[in-house]
């Protein structure tokens, strides 16, 4: 009561004096686990959900008096202790303004529903961040002069959502569903580039290595060919975990943005002659008038040379698409026989395994069959 007495106080060092006495008087909020909170007793966690709830109400209303990571602890501490409705809607929306400060550590919490800290409070962070959408949506409408602060901000928080699916990406109890969700759940214009949602999905295939084909396929329907660093095409190609489907569709891209780019720089410079040749400045001949710096002669020379170089730039470029598809064609076939060839390894290795096996029990029965015939 003495801080919310004293209006002289800047909200920066109310929202320190309220963190300092949450880490006294809760002091399992340095503990990310809910294991505390389940040996409490139902007086210690009605205290505590009292404190919890006292905070909140005091927490100064100025954006930044407290950090979003403080707020996100406290919001993880409300589930625990059951607070009410009012007090976790106020701190899911004060948490939300500040989601682009959050640092991935900020957003590692155990879920609820589960003792094992390996488990992390998904829920809590799609909570989070719907708020932070709407709240985005609501204030670019009309945003002007701030538009700049709210790509800024939005580009922030797809960053931490793709480092924070790094880290849930090696949880066991993460399913397809709750990681493309995750991913569908930030708009095309907070992922800019999609390098850091490649590494979380390579990540995740590694870790769960019995999906199934179609799941698979959906993991990765999610990554756009476009949205790639060449670093990482490059290294997306040779990547046995990704379906057949999608290196398919990242040599495609490869090839065509080769083609595209061949093409452009060969039309190019017979443009750049024509353009250079009609910028000629006009000269006056020997009467005295005015003459264009090209005659018509001079011109459907020009204009028959520029065909010539276009139908000639035409032809090389769809030699070389051909020889492109040609490319692609061995890349899929040797990448086709690698598979097969490792699939026939295994199970010619399980075969020959079953041949010993057979011949072994065919010679112990011969060794019992002649024992008892001796006999």
């Amino acid at each position: 009561m003495t801080i919310r007495s004293t209006h002289v106080l800047p909200p920066q060092l109310i929202g320190e004096a309220l963190h300092v006495y949450a880490c006294k008087w809760l002091p399992f909020i340095k503990v990310k686990s809910s294991g505390s909170s389940s040996s409490q007793t139902e007086e210690s966690k009605e205290k505590n959900r009292k404190v919890l709830e006292t905070i909140v109400s005091m927490i100064p209303a100025d954006k930044g008096s407290v950090s979003a990571g403080f707020l996100l602890r406290l919001l993880s501490i409300s589930s625990n202790l059951g607070v009410s409705t009012v007090t976790k809607t106020e701190l899911i929306k004060r948490a939300s303004i500040q989601f682009h400060e959050a640092n991935v550590s900020d957003l590692l919490y155990p879920s609820t529903s589960y003792l094992d800290q390996k488990f992390y409070d998904i829920e809590l962070v799609q909570v989070v961040l719907e708020s932070f959408l709407k709240f985005w949506k609501r204030i670019s409408t009309g945003a002007g002069d701030n538009k700049h602060y709210l790509l800024r901000s939005i580009t922030k928080v797809g960053k931490l959502i793709d480092s924070y699916l790094q880290v849930v990406a090696r949880d066991d109890n993460m399913t397809v569903s709750k990681f493309v969700a995750l991913v569908e759940a930030v708009p095309a214009i907070g992922r800019l580039e999609h390098d850091d949602l490649y590494q979380a999905i390579n990540i995740y295939l590694k870790v769960h290595p019995d999906l199934s084909k179609s799941e698979r396929k959906r993991l990765c329907g999610i990554l756009e060919c476009q949205r790639l660093s060449s670093e990482v095409r490059a290294h997306a190609v040779t990547n046995d975990y990704l379906p057949l489907r999608t290196v398919v569709q990242l040599l495609y891209y490869e090839q065509e943005k080769e083609s595209n780019a061949a093409t452009s720089t060969k039309v190019q410079k017979p443009l750049e002659l024509l353009l250079g040749a009609k910028k000629r400045p006009a000269t006056r001949d020997s009467h005295g008038k005015q003459s264009l710096g090209l005659d018509k002669e001079e011109f459907k020379r020009g204009e028959i040379t520029r065909r010539a170089s276009l139908a000639e730039s035409r032809e090389k470029s769809q030699q070389k698409t051909k020889r492109l598809d040609d490319k692609l064609a061995l890349d899929l076939e040797k990448k086709m026989v690698i598979r097969e060839n490792k699939e026939e390894s295994m199970s010619g290795s399980k075969l020959n395994l079953d041949h010993k096996k057979m011949v072994q029990r065919t010679r112990s029965n011969k060794s019992e069959y002649g024992s008892e015939k001796r006999r």
